[in-house]
């Protein structure tokens, strides 16, 4: 259905029944992969900026890139917000080199990055499933940014409206508050890290210019990208919560967390050493998937050796029908094969003050937090691209955990059902809707 606003029209599809729409196919044949080497963990002494949104992810965002002297690298599977574009446009014209791979998927996406071409952008489609040319992965879905060589930021959200929401006073301001996903990111002032992040998107960038016939990106065929809307969310978040700027006493222990090299390899240790708690928020879990089933086992592990061990996993909403069925046998999965209960440890996102949880956050025993991209699906944990960073860090594994703890406070405590669209020509025409970027909620 679409409606018209003024001169606009503007789409009015709900996403409840929106789930079988599909921006790329991501089931192509990929061309074989060399793994890295080497991963190695780095001692980080300079600062660290934890953030989160919808709070504080555009404003810690356009602080650094505002104060970018000399280059910014940027790999990151959806770019949708025009306003980031422009900050990448005011950067440029201060001398500012911007190079970004972007796994274009969409027309507006293309679009966008044409645009930042033509004012003298380096820009690489990723080389996924939506490139013409090579796939090596089944989506490049990091979202790593690399400035001046020095601060690396790494994130769960897209540059979508509802991954980076347009809060410009760090926190927010309750009475001028955007709404949006719940998505978290650190940035890591370290020379080392940013230099070893920047090899590994080059290389990836790599991997595509040498595609034959990459120039001709314009003339890549996809399919139109459909305009999905929902209602706003009626409440604020419980609580809203500022970044936060840490200086370590001494340096931290930082290990990047990689698809496909080795977050199967990190993650299930990270998982089996908790003592008194794991806390986690997810898109979504796939507890069918056998690899997935090794980070719920490492999780039930963990609390056979711990009596007293909080589990708490918060997820993300349901877009229709057949998703709610597919999690009611998914709870059902998670209950008998991993003893994790609906309410006591698994509970939904409060869709009344979020429009989804596109995190992939996870924090044990308040001292390790691992920040990254990946969901815990077959693609993110085996055959994505993907990006995190794993800190021994308790002054900042704290700062995520009372984020999660007021999340978890207002999460539904049993599935929520998907509802019907109630989106009217009157609410648009009052902005009683937000624009939903059907990256935000695709299975990847």
């Amino acid at each position: 259905m679409v409606f018209q606003v003024g001169k606009t029209a503007i789409a009015a599809e709900s996403l409840n029944d929106a789930t079988s729409l599909e921006m790329v196919p991501r089931n192509c044949e990929l061309t074989e992969y060399t793994k890295l080497n080497k991963i190695p963990a780095f001692d980080v002494g300079g600062d660290f900026i934890a953030y989160a949104s919808p709070d504080s992810t555009y404003a810690v965002t356009r602080r650094l890139m505002d104060s970018a002297e000399s280059s910014i690298l940027i790999g990151i599977y959806d770019f949708s917000a025009d306003y980031i574009k422009e900050l990448l446009l005011h950067a440029m014209q201060r001398g500012v080199h911007v190079s970004l791979m972007l796994d274009i998927d969409s027309p507006q996406e293309l679009e966008l990055f044409n645009e930042l071409i033509k004012f003298g952008c380096d820009g690489v489609p990723a080389p996924s499933c939506a490139s013409d040319y090579v796939s090596y992965f089944p989506s490049s879905h990091e979202k790593v940014i690399v400035i001046d060589g020095l601060w690396t930021l790494v994130q769960s959200g897209n540059y979508s409206k509802n991954s980076i929401p347009f809060n410009e006073e760090d926190g927010g301001d309750p009475d001028h508050f955007v709404t949006g996903n719940r998505d978290m990111g650190v940035a890591i002032r370290s020379k080392p890290l940013a230099e070893f992040f920047a090899r590994v998107l080059r290389r990836d960038m790599e991997l595509e210019r040498k595609a034959e016939g990459a120039e001709a990106l314009v003339s890549r065929k996809m399919r139109p990208e459909p305009d999905l809307v929902e209602a706003v969310p009626e409440k604020l978040p419980k609580d809203l919560f500022p970044s936060k700027t840490l200086t370590p006493s001494t340096p931290i222990r930082v290990v990047p967390v990689l698809t496909p090299e080795n977050y199967m390899d990190i993650v299930p240790d990270l998982l089996r050493s908790a003592k008194k708690s794991i806390w986690i928020e997810q898109q979504y879990i796939r507890s069918q998937n056998s690899e997935v089933a090794k980070l719920l086992a490492a999780i039930q592990a963990a609390r056979s050796e711990n009596d007293d061990l909080e589990v708490r996993i918060i997820l993300g909403r349901l877009f229709g029908q057949k998703d709610y069925q597919k999690e009611r046998k998914n709870v059902a999965n998670l209950r008998k094969e991993f003893g994790l209960m609906l309410g006591e440890n698994i509970r939904y996102i409060d869709q009344k003050r979020f429009v989804h949880c596109h995190n992939k956050l996870v924090v044990v025993d308040n001292k390790r937090v691992l920040v990254s991209s990946q969901n815990w699906s077959a693609t993110g944990i085996e055959t994505n691209r993907e990006a995190g960073v794993l800190m021994d860090y308790p002054e900042i594994a704290r700062y995520y955990a009372k984020i999660v703890d007021s999340d978890w406070s207002t999460a539904a405590k049993t599935i929520p059902k998907p509802g019907k669209a109630k989106i009217t020509p009157e609410a648009l025409a009052k902005g009683g809707f937000v624009e939903v970027t059907a990256a935000d909620y695709q299975e990847i």
